[in-house]
Parts: structure tokens; sequence; C-alpha cells
């Protein structure tokens, strides 16, 4: 290959990789929209779409695919979330279902005995003994055919619990919401701590806040407990210590240590976090009142102004 092609063909690479470029930043604006507005599903299958996109024409490992693989895990965090409250509000429908059902049952066996009562004060002596012989024989004959139901019900049931597990053990590469997060997650921390600037800094943090979000989720306090202090120690570094960043962490990091039982850590960076909001608090309101102080100096010295051209005309 000579020089003209090896140089048309990197020029020709070059433009599909910024038209790519620029078509995942489209899908990634539309996708973080919709996260924004709670339209999640959309987000996961924009965020995966962008990452394909980029991830075949940078490289898997390449930094320009570092934002989508973040904002992809994260859509897929809160997809768990919503399925999992979807799951808990059906589960507790169920019992009132099951309440309304019986009342009606019952309703239904309360009348059928008191229309029992009526025909039986109506008939005769002797066909309420013929009736009875009639009715023994019924309920022997339904007695044998409840067996054989049940009997052909266990079989189903057996045959249903060998399909299940025959398809869990077909399909043992699934991988969960929570799972596919933590790996997306995982890749994009391990790009962002690559670079040195503050910018992949601070979103090398924020993969281990949602690192440690997913870690919770999944029960895995001590890894989740690890995460939030390695977000913690990075925010140190970059961030002013009113930040509200460092706040959010420190909460999360006093849940996990509530949820492993650790109760005094809990209570120290609970007030990690009250400490870190009542400096900002005060920062913000002397910013306020410096402020106001300047405007009333400003404000006395276009009086004194004034009065001097006053006082000269």
């Amino acid at each position: 290959m000579t020089e003209v092609e090896s140089a048309s063909t990197s020029a020709s690479s070059e433009k599909d990789r910024m038209e790519a470029a620029a078509d995942a930043s489209k899908i990634l604006s539309q996708g973080k929209r919709n996260l924004v507005c709670g339209e999640v599903p959309a987000a996961v299958n924009q965020f995966q779409e962008a990452c394909k996109i980029l991830a075949k024409a940078y490289g898997e490992t390449a930094k320009e695919c570092a934002e989508a693989y973040f904002y992809y895990g994260q859509s897929l965090l809160d997809l768990a979330r919503m399925e999992t409250g979807v799951l808990g509000n059906a589960l507790q429908g169920v019992p009132e279902e099951d309440e309304d059902t019986s009342k009606s049952a019952d309703e239904q066996f309360e009348n059928g005995d008191k229309l029992d009562e009526g025909e039986e004060q109506e008939g005769d002596t002797a066909e309420e003994g013929d009736t009875a012989e009639e009715g023994d024989t019924a309920e022997e004959g339904d007695t044998a055919e409840e067996g054989e139901e049940e009997a052909v019900e266990g079989e189903d049931t057996a045959e249903e619990g060998e399909k299940s597990k025959e398809q869990k053990e077909e399909d043992p590469d699934d991988v969960s919401n929570l799972q596919l997060a933590w790996e997306m997650l995982e890749l994009a921390k391990v790009i962002y701590l690559k670079e040195e600037d503050k910018e992949a800094k601070l979103k090398a943090a924020d993969s281990y806040l949602k690192l440690g979000e997913v870690s919770l989720e999944t029960e895995q306090y001590e890894q989740s407990i690890s995460d939030f202090n390695e977000c913690l120690k990075i925010q140190k570094t970059v961030l002013e210590p009113q930040d509200r960043s460092l706040a959010e962490t420190y909460y999360q990091l006093g849940l996990a240590y509530c949820f492993h039982k650790l109760y005094d850590e809990s209570i120290d960076s609970y007030r990690a976090a009250i400490k870190v909001l009542e400096d900002r608090i005060a920062k913000l309101t002397d910013i306020v009142k410096g402020g106001g102080d300047e405007k009333e100096t400003a404000d006395s010295k276009g009086m004194s102004v004034i009065g001097l051209v006053e006082t000269n005309l």
C-alpha cells in the first residue's frame, strides 16, 4: 500500500469515527433527556445503542466510550429499581384480591345453603330418602374423580418443574439488569481512572458511587462500603469541603454501614453529611450577606453622587 492510499484510508476511518461520535452524541442526549423525564426503558435502549456505536468506532476500552458506559449502567440500575417496585406493588394487591374472592365464595355458599333448606322443606319424606341414597353414590363418584384429577395435576406440576429446571439450565448466560449495570459502571470506572484531569476524577468518583448503590441493591454491604470510601477519597482531593456531593456520599456510606449493622460508623457518616450541609449553608449565607453589604455600599455611593450633582445644579 502506498503512502497516498494509507493516508486516504486513515482519513476515511477518521471521518467514520467523527460521524459515529456525532450519532452517538445525539443518542446520548436523547437518553439523558428520557432518564430525567422518567422514561427509563427508552433511555436504557438509547444508551445501549450509543455504547455499541462508540465501541465499534473506537474500541471497547476507549475513553470516548466511558460516558456512554456510565449512563448505561445508571439507567440499568434505575430500571432494576423500577422492576422491584412494580413487583412489590403487585404483591401488595394479591391478599386484597384473595379476600374479595373468599368473601364472594362465602356468600355463594350461604345462598346455596338457604336454597337447599327451602327445597328440603317442600319435598316429601320418601323423596328425601331417595335423594340421600343418590347423594351418597354421587359423592363417592365425585371423590374418585377428584382423586384422579389430583393425580393428573400432580403429574402436570412435576412436568412443569422439570421444564423450568431445563430452561434454567439452557439459559445460564442470562444476566440481570443489576449485574449488567455493575459491569458497565466498572468498565466506565476503569477508563476514567486512566485519566488525570479533574473531570475524569469526578466521573470516576461518580462511578464508584453508583457501584456502591448497585452493591446495596444486591445486599453486598462490604463491597458497597469499600466503593463509597473510594468515592470519598477521590472527592476530597478534588472538591471543596462544603460540596453537596460529599454529603450525598457520606449519606450513602452511612446507609451501607447501617445495613451492615455497624451502627457507630453509620452515625459518624450521617453526622459528617450533616456537617457538610451546615458548612455549605453557612458559606452561602456569608455570600448573600456580603452581596447585600456591597449593594448597600453601592446604593449609598450612588445617592451621594446624586446629592452632589443636585447641589452643583
